[in-house]
């Protein structure tokens, strides 16, 4: 990891749990363990990003995953969808103070225009199926989700999406999976 990439990501920490309580962001107080539950497992998923393109991450709350990921792979551009005002406003603050680019939208997902990213990451949302749902109308045709999920949690089947393979990553103190489909296109 650069030094940049370091200082950038540490500074998002900072800022996370300087507004953790006030904003009911988290209930992680330490830096250390921000970095073992949240940072870490984020940056284990660019394996299965492009380079560039449009990142949307739906339901971005504090921005986990998609901060940690833009701040690392500077040729994505993010579109951080959260429906929640409050926390739409510090992700634009995130925005104006570290150096990635974004847009912030603090609307529900399903009743957006369409957002044409390449590629969806969220963490936490909903079940697959329902995330699924949400990004289709989102990706342009070929675009991917890369779903983070619990261990054993099945592989989905859902109209206009097809199952590209699955992956693990170090999620703190356990292991996660990682379910990767892309977007054909059709009824969602």
């Amino acid at each position: 990891m650069s030094e940049n990439l370091n200082d950038a990501l540490k500074t998002y920490a900072r800022e996370v749990l300087r507004f953790a309580m006030v904003m009911n962001l988290t209930s992680v107080r330490d830096e250390k363990e921000f970095w073992q539950r949240f940072i870490t497992p984020s940056l284990e998923l660019l394996p299965w990003l492009p380079e560039g393109g449009r990142l949307l991450d739906i339901g971005s709350g504090m921005g986990i995953p998609g901060i940690p990921l833009l701040l690392a792979r500077r040729g994505l551009y993010g579109l951080l969808v959260e429906r929640r005002r409050k926390r739409a406003e510090f992700l634009r603050h995130l925005v104006r103070s570290l150096p990635f680019s974004a847009e912030v939208y603090d609307e529900d997902i399903l009743h957006m225009p369409a957002l044409e990213a390449d590629v969806c990451v969220a963490r936490a949302v909903a079940e697959p199926v329902q995330l699924l749902k949400m990004a289709g109308k989102h990706l342009v045709a070929g675009g991917r989700s890369v779903l983070p999920v619990a261990r054993g949690v099945q592989v989905v089947q859902y109209s206009g999406w097809e199952f590209e393979l699955a992956g693990e990553i170090n999620a703190g103190h356990e292991r996660q999976a990682v379910h990767v489909y892309k977007y054909v296109g059709g009824f969602t």
